[in-house]
């Protein structure tokens, strides 16, 4: 930033505001901590089934996160892992070969965010949005609703405020954004931290408890884009709180309030 505008490789770019939506990159020289690899092909395969998403939890294998399948057409889709400290490569190739023949379309290597939102979406004259600001999903990384509701945001701060110049204007985007996002996020903060201390095993005896009735009331009935009700769902409130208290403690119920 110049104080009249953006420095850039080809010369300065007079603005009043600048708008930082530069994604992931934007953080890893802030805080890395937040930070895993990840990577994901698109593939044709006859084992992806249309309608059928499949997520995998190992510990081991893709320690703080998942890998997953999500199906774009019958024998067709995208596969992808993703961990704190693994070679995403070797890891997704190996979960290839165990799955079975495909053909790959297309590969795509890429840092995702988990630690939620920064502390400040603004930054003097710098506007922070997307996945700069954090305003991805703290469990899955996913972040087109809640990010795309923060360039929506911004926007309207950004217009109001060249109009009037008032700076109140310009700072109802993070208070927006909060009000909005900021309570699901926090959950699903503590979410992840209670499943980063679980186990292979003890995440084998929470799916276990899992009722056909609890998969189908999170199917019909829970929003994918505020999901920590599923979560709790799957901790156990619903039919197997004992066997969730017995393996994680009270610390779950955070998750209610």
């Amino acid at each position: 930033m110049t104080n009249d505008g953006v420095r850039t490789s080809d010369g300065e770019i007079k603005c009043k505001i600048f708008v930082d939506a530069r994604g992931v990159s934007s953080l890893i020289h802030k805080d890395r901590t937040g930070i895993l690899s990840s990577a994901q092909y698109e593939i044709y395969a006859s084992w992806i089934k249309k309608g059928k998403v499949e997520v995998f939890f190992d510990q081991e294998k893709y320690p703080g996160f998942f890998a997953w399948v999500i199906p774009s057409d019958e024998g067709k889709g995208k596969v992808g892992v993703a961990g704190k400290g693994i070679n995403v490569a070797e890891a997704i190739e190996k979960f290839l070969e165990d799955k079975g023949n495909h053909s790959t379309i297309r590969k795509i290597y890429a840092p995702i965010w988990i630690k939620g939102p920064i502390d400040k979406f603004i930054d003097g004259r710098t506007v922070i949005v997307g996945d700069a600001a954090g305003q991805a999903k703290p469990t899955t990384a996913g972040g087109i609703y809640s990010s795309g509701m923060g360039g929506l945001y911004a926007g309207q701060a950004i217009s109001k405020y060249l109009e009037t110049e008032d700076r109140e204007n310009l700072e109802e985007y993070q208070k927006r954004w909060t009000k909005r996002f900021g309570k699901e996020f926090e959950k699903q903060l503590f979410a992840r931290k209670i499943l980063e201390r679980l186990d292979n095993n003890t995440v084998n005896k929470l799916f276990e408890s899992v009722t056909p009735e609890i998969t189908k009331e999170i199917s019909e009935n829970e929003d994918f884009d505020f999901h920590t009700g599923s979560i709790v769902k799957l901790l156990g409130i619903k039919g197997s709180i004992k066997t969730a208290q017995a393996i994680i403690g009270g610390e779950f119920k955070k998750l209610l309030s």
